[in-house]
C-alpha cells in the first residue's frame, strides 16, 4: 500500500501490517499538522508511481523496495516530491502501468492526454518535470489521472455540470504543452 500526502510525502507499507483488525481502526500514516492524505494505492514491486503537483510538475518512479522501502504503519514517510513554490502541493498520485496515459485538466477546463512513455523513470524526492504547461489565465491543475485509452472520465464543473468524455477523445500531446478545451 502506498500513501501520498499533500506535502509531497510518500509511504509504502506491506499489507500484512494491517492484518489485525480493531474496532477503532489502525494508524496507516502519521500526518503532520496542516497536511492530509491525497491518495492511497495498492502496488507491487514492478509498478511505477506518478506524482503530480497543482503547479503542473510530475515525478515518475518505480515502486521497488530500493526506491521506496516499506515502513511501519506509524511512519510519516519520505519525500516523494519537492515543490518549486511554497504555494504548490501534491494534487494526485497514481499507479502508472506501461501503455497508460496521464490525463491532466486545468481549473479553466483545458485538458490533454500524454503517454506515460514521455516520462523517464527518475528517483523520488525531486521537483520533477513539467506534466502540463500552465498560464495564469488557465489556472493550476484541477485534476490528474492515469488512464487507459478505452477508459471514460467524468469532469464536474463548480456549477454542477457533468461531462462524460472518452479518454481516446482527449487530444494527445507531449508533456510540455498546454492542452485544448475540454469544458467551458
Amino acid at each position: 500500500l502506498v500513501l501520498a500526502t499533500r506535502s509531497g510525502m510518500v509511504k509504502k507499507t506491506r499489507l500484512t501490517e494491517y492484518d489485525s483488525a480493531r474496532s477503532t481502526g489502525l494508524i496507516a500514516i502519521t500526518i503532520r499538522e496542516n497536511d492530509s492524505v491525497v491518495a492511497a494505492r495498492l502496488v507491487t514491486a514492478p509498478d511505477s508511481i506518478m506524482l503530480v503537483s497543482k503547479a503542473g510538475f510530475s515525478v515518475y518512479f518505480r515502486a521497488t523496495d530500493q526506491a521506496l522501502r516499506p515502513m511501519g504503519r506509524a511512519a510519516s514517510g519520505v519525500i516523494g516530491m519537492r515543490f518549486k513554490d511554497e504555494d504548490d502541493h501534491l494534487l494526485a498520485m497514481d499507479v502508472a502501468p506501461a501503455g497508460s496515459y496521464l490525463v491532466t485538466v486545468t481549473e479553466s477546463g483545458f485538458a490533454k492526454r500524454t503517454p506515460i512513455t514521455e516520462w523517464n523513470e527518475k528517483g523520488r524526492g525531486t521537483e520533477g518535470v513539467r506534466a502540463m504547461r500552465l498560464t495564469e489565465k488557465r489556472g493550476g491543475l484541477a485534476g490528474a489521472l492515469v488512464c487507459q485509452i478505452d477508459d471514460e472520465i467524468f469532469t464536474i464543473a463548480s456549477n454542477g455540470v457533468v461531462l462524460r468524455t472518452a479518454v481516446e477523445g482527449i487530444s494527445q500531446t507531449g508533456r510540455d504543452t498546454m492542452g485544448v478545451t475540454l469544458m467551458k
